[in-house]
């Protein structure tokens, strides 16, 4: 018994010196990252996120995506003769985009001798769980007088099959004077940017035109604060 009470004891002993924490450190980063898609034509994103580092190179965290296309044209279609446009706030494919992962800290790369600054990469593997703002399309239906148009009606074109669960990886150089965090990265998923209108058939009986699937990638910038 006594045999079994020490080799548990000790057992404890290892593990809190393994998973001991350097008390100068800060556990918790609280982050605003923000930045740019290099594929699915023109979109922005930006993140804000909480990070838990519960070991010195390992933690968890969770962040929310806001991503929104811009500058995206009117599409314009025939619906019973007449010619009809997307309306104005459907035009852009957007997202809110809710991703918890894990963190996986490097030791510092170089680091002043105070330890005021740092330099360290880190990457950041998680899952995305996505719902987009608009799961379907409206158009407005016009009508000419002359070379004046007017609205005289609205269509709504819902989408089907939905995806909405994907996977996603981080990677960042980071550099921190003190508790203040500057990094930048590059960001990959299997994120279909155009599930939400992947599906959709117009009235003349065709799909909706969309690119098609590849993974999602940007690049980013980020600014954190640890405490």
């Amino acid at each position: 018994m006594k045999k079994t009470f020490k080799t548990v004891f000790y057992f404890i002993l290892m593990f809190s010196s393994l998973c001991a924490y350097p008390q100068d450190e800060k556990k918790f980063t609280a982050s605003l990252a923000g930045g740019i898609y290099i594929n699915n034509e023109q979109a922005w994103s930006l993140e804000p996120s909480v990070s838990w580092l519960f070991y010195k190179y390992v933690g968890i965290g969770i962040g929310m995506e806001l991503t929104s296309q811009y500058n995206q044209s009117s599409r314009q279609t025939i619906i019973d003769g007449h010619e009809a446009e997307l309306t104005d706030n459907e035009r852009n494919i957007a997202w809110i985009i809710f991703k918890p992962y894990v963190m996986l800290k490097s030791p510092a790369i170089w680091k002043s001798s105070d330890d005021y600054m740092r330099l360290w990469v880190q990457a950041e593997p998680g899952i995305s769980l996505a719902c987009p703002f608009h799961n379907s399309l409206t158009y407005e239906i016009k009508e000419f007088q002359g070379l004046v148009s007017h609205t005289v009606d609205y269509k709504r074109f819902p989408n089907k099959d939905l995806q909405w669960f994907y996977w996603n990886a981080r990677a960042s150089v980071n550099f921190a004077i003190d508790r203040f965090i500057i990094g930048a990265g590059y960001y990959i998923s299997s994120l279909d940017y155009y599930s939400c209108r992947r599906n959709i058939e117009l009235a003349n009986g065709q799909k909706f035109r969309v690119p098609r699937k590849e993974l999602s990638q940007s690049i980013f910038l980020s600014f954190g604060y640890a405490f």
